[in-house]
């Protein structure tokens, strides 16, 4: 829309001329109302991804019916001028032109990707019969790979000398823990609910998507979240979030603002790095490796609120009220959360989003994974600044099991329930309650 607005002043006689009021107005108005229209009507959705060229119908109507609505918006507030001038006739030929444009290369992208950037998926199959044999058959042409399978019973000898036969649920977690297979899919019937929940248990620590294969032919759809895989149903008991039609928006989101963030705080950013520097012998920094997304590492950034110090290998001391550990500056720093600031250079990365479940040190990682039931599937989207859980109250020491416990709920509520919406209510209400806390010490 800007674009378009931009090639209409150069398609005039005369050249380019000053930009007005009213047509400032005018584009960036039209701009948000097309965003809008686009979003509600579902341009942006899983049906027109990779075939974008299906969407330009709508794209259209959204289009037309936007400048209906800018005309009779100005008509109405007395300003027939801009109405009746030919930039808004080249403003809308333009702006049709570089849509058609976005939708063909958009089209193009699609089609390049689809024959040179397929991930190939290495399966674990947990079944045996007629149908977990049709499976493996079918899903060889799709992105992915069958590298193993168990099959309960025993029954039939392997078919294919490139799987794997698995003898136990022991070998599985053992082909898990050595990251052999990135998905495990059980082909079992839904009435073996025991035997599934001990796979979902056994599988919790470990970043492995974990999908239901329902072994008989005739069962609805009754979750909202099944779909077809090989041409057969399939319910995603476990699943990191692959939903592209909203791929697009978290990353861009956090990007654009954390650039904002870093640019209109950078005074404050600068004045809190003097005096942690002045006030206390050590590096600006404090740098630690955090677990992010699928269990992927990275160096997570805070400003150094505690005086150098050194732990013990293989523990790590939460801070604590009257921690003699931390700096004067690093308590007022801790208490406003201003020390979590420089982790907008993680999201600006690409490690960390604005929002999302906080990250743990690794050594505690490894000691609530095996306390709280969930507790890792909480990186199976990116770590955020701010989430749901800081945002009511949960941050801070956890001293009790059941501190930690209300913290994940919350961040599982996040990610089974996540909207842009979402982030942005967080986001504000991280502006004016999540700064500070009863047990940020």
């Amino acid at each position: 829309m800007v674009f378009g607005a931009v090639v209409a002043h150069e398609m005039q006689l005369g050249g380019p001329i000053d930009w007005s009021r009213t047509e400032i107005l005018a584009s960036v108005l039209a701009g948000c109302l097309v965003l809008a229209g686009l979003a509600i009507s579902g341009v942006y959705g899983k049906r027109f991804q990779s075939r974008p060229l299906r969407s330009i119908p709508r794209f259209l109507i959204v289009w037309l019916l936007t400048h209906g609505l800018i005309v009779h918006l100005f008509l109405a507030a007395h300003m027939p001028v801009l109405v009746l001038t030919p930039w808004v006739a080249a403003w809308t030929l333009a702006s049709i032109a570089s849509m058609l444009a976005s939708r063909v290369f958009s089209e193009m992208f699609w089609r390049i990707k689809g024959r040179v950037h397929v991930v190939i998926r290495r399966v674990v199959i947990v079944g045996g019969g007629e149908q977990t044999q049709r499976l493996m058959e079918r899903v060889q042409n799709d992105a992915y790979i069958v590298v193993g399978q168990l099959d309960p019973n025993n029954a039939a000898e392997q078919a294919d000398a490139a799987v794997h036969r698995l003898a136990s649920m022991q070998d599985v977690i053992e082909w898990a823990a050595d990251q052999q297979f990135d998905e495990l899919w059980l082909a079992l019937p839904p009435s073996q609910e025991e035997e599934i929940q001990r796979y979902l248990r056994a599988m919790q620590h470990h970043f492995v998507d974990v999908r239901l294969f329902p072994v008989t032919s005739d069962l609805p759809l009754f979750n909202p979240d099944a779909s077809m895989l090989g041409g057969m149903p399939v319910i995603n008991l476990v699943a990191s979030s692959r939903d592209v039609s909203l791929a697009w928006a978290k990353p861009v989101f956090d990007r654009l603002f954390a650039l904002a963030a870093l640019v209109g705080l950078l005074p404050l950013l600068v004045a809190i790095a003097l005096l942690v520097k002045g006030t206390s012998a050590g590096p600006v920094f404090f740098r630690q490796r955090r677990m992010g997304a699928d269990g992927r590492e990275f160096t997570i950034l805070k400003f150094r609120s505690m005086r150098v110090h050194v732990e013990e290998a293989g523990t790590l001391t939460q801070a604590r009220q009257g921690d003699p550990r931390v700096t004067p500056i690093g308590r007022l720093l801790r208490k406003s959360s201003l020390d979590e600031l420089p982790q907008f250079i993680n999201v600006l990365l690409g490690q960390m989003s604005v929002v999302g479940p906080r990250p743990h040190a690794l050594e505690h990682d490894d000691y609530y994974m095996r306390l709280v039931d969930g507790y890792m599937y909480r990186y199976r989207i990116k770590p955020g600044i701010t989430g749901l859980a800081q945002v009511n109250g949960c941050r801070g020491e956890t001293a009790r099991i059941e501190s930690m416990a209300k913290r994940v709920s919350l961040d599982l509520f996040y990610i089974q329930n996540w909207s842009f919406w979402l982030d942005l209510k967080i986001v504000w209400m991280t502006v004016f309650k999540g700064f500070s806390g009863r047990n940020a010490y």
